[in-house]
């Protein structure tokens, strides 16, 4: 299983479970839309937090597939899984550790929420490839950082650390690596039910206090 999904006190846990890297291949975006579909029915589930197996939350696509077949259908497809998640009732929080680029950093903006370990790099580097970001991350980008950042990001392909991310907006919080996991579990269980994403830095600030302040 590309993917590993299990509830717990209420709470979703989907890691990426391709270690190392837990590349999301052709076959990872099929295994997530059965999920997706099963979670949408999932009952008495409060929030989800996404998050990698091991070091890294994921390094994306797997380029040698986009390489040897883009496929503009299976992209749009892609881009409406992730908007589902998006459109979720309840809060999805992104715990990202390690190398969070491409595929993976676009599912990580359609998150509600992003928490950040400190030594994290993130970007979308599909440019050095000949390639475009291809599910909805530039929009994402403008969306959170500004049209000229998000031109910027996607032309130069470059990834940068988690502190550059939070100056952009493109994270909501950074923290040492092993406080990434508990505390988007703390902060999933301390949210109320039926929350508005719109009071979002509301909620980021009632409830996210970093382990060792």
């Amino acid at each position: 299983m590309m993917i590993h999904w299990m509830i717990e006190g209420g709470i979703g846990h989907l890691k990426l479970n391709q270690p190392p890297s837990n590349t999301m291949t052709m076959d990872f975006f099929r295994e997530m839309r059965d999920l997706v579909n099963k979670i949408k029915y999932a009952p008495g589930l409060k929030a989800i937090i996404i998050h990698g197996h091991g070091r890294h939350f994921s390094s994306g696509a797997d380029i040698n597939e986009l390489l040897d077949n883009v496929d503009e259908q299976a992209m749009l497809e892609n881009h409406r899984l992730f908007a589902q998640m998006e459109q979720f009732k309840i809060p999805v929080i992104s715990a990202i550790r390690g190398v969070c680029i491409g595929s993976a950093f676009e599912l990580a903006l359609f998150s509600h929420f992003r928490i950040c370990s400190e030594d994290a790099v993130l970007g979308l580097p599909e440019s050095n490839f000949n390639l475009m970001p291809g599910i909805g991350g530039i929009q994402r980008v403008a969306r959170l950082a500004g049209s000229a950042k998000a031109i910027e990001i996607t032309l130069r392909g470059n990834t940068f650390p988690a502190e550059d991310a939070l100056k952009m907006g493109l994270v909501d919080v950074v923290v040492p690596k092993g406080e990434v996991l508990p505390l988007a579990l703390i902060f999933a269980r301390e949210l109320p039910e039926n929350i508005d994403i719109e009071y979002r830095a509301f909620y980021l600030h009632k409830y996210i206090k970093p382990l060792n302040a």
